[in-house]
């Protein structure tokens, strides 16, 4: 379940935040920060990023100093649009050892462990929850770049299903060709990319009318999360 379909699903339930969250092994923390990022910035606020965001060295520094001043790191990563918290806590430990730097530090090559479906799914569901912060899951499980890069490629192309992370090495059908497929097979193969792509349409379209809903209201706090559901 992708970012607006787990948003759109907390605007429809009758549970509360923390419970809506469990329920989907989310934290708390993140979809509130997903919402806000919602109110604050509309749709753009709430899609994944598909690249690594850079960074100037005064946005790192600035980041940092307040940090460390003790302002809450949610607060902070919404103000600069970092990534995740764990991103901002390794600048903070970069700062304290005279690393910080504008380029990211270099991907350190890890040596292939084995990693089981589970693991996999928890990985991938990690970096979706850090707004695709790959670097901080190569740390937090000690697996290399490459590889969880791969498994959440392979999750969003199986149109965000578990099932592409299991190893199905030795006995998987190879993909078919389009020249290869049957008529039937190419029009099945289309109308469930268009049926995720008109899934997609109709759910942006829905938290666009809610944002111009929203702001039509006209309140004090545009970040406040209890007009999401109001």
């Amino acid at each position: 379940m992708n970012r607006l379909e787990l948003l759109y699903g907390y605007q429809k339930t009758e549970s509360g935040l923390k419970v809506y969250a469990d329920m989907h092994h989310v934290n708390q923390n993140t979809m509130t920060r997903w919402i806000r990022q919602f109110l604050l910035h509309g749709l753009a606020g709430v899609r994944h990023r598909s690249f690594n965001h850079r960074y100037s060295l005064n946005t790192k520094i600035e980041a940092v100093k307040e940090y460390q001043a003790g302002f809450p790191g949610e607060k902070i990563i919404e103000k600069y649009d970092i990534r995740s918290l764990s991103q901002l806590k390794q600048w903070s430990i970069q700062y304290n050892n005279d690393e910080l730097k504008t380029k990211s530090r270099k991907r350190v090559r890890k040596m292939g462990r084995k990693v089981s479906f589970e693991e996999k799914c928890k990985i991938v569901q990690w970096v979706l929850d850090h707004d695709n912060d790959y670097q901080g899951a190569t740390i937090q499980f000690n697996v290399s770049y490459r590889r969880v890069y791969s498994w959440v490629r392979k999750y969003h192309e199986a149109a965000d299903s578990w099932e592409a992370l299991k190893d199905n090495r030795g006995h998987r059908k190879p993909q078919k060709a389009l020249e290869e497929m049957t008529e039937k097979e190419r029009l099945e193969a289309e109308i469930k990319r268009l049926k995720k792509i008109n899934r997609e349409m109709e759910l942006e379209i829905a938290f666009a009318k809610k944002l111009v809903e929203i702001r039509n209201r006209g309140v004090k706090r545009p970040d406040d999360i209890k007009r999401f559901k109001n």
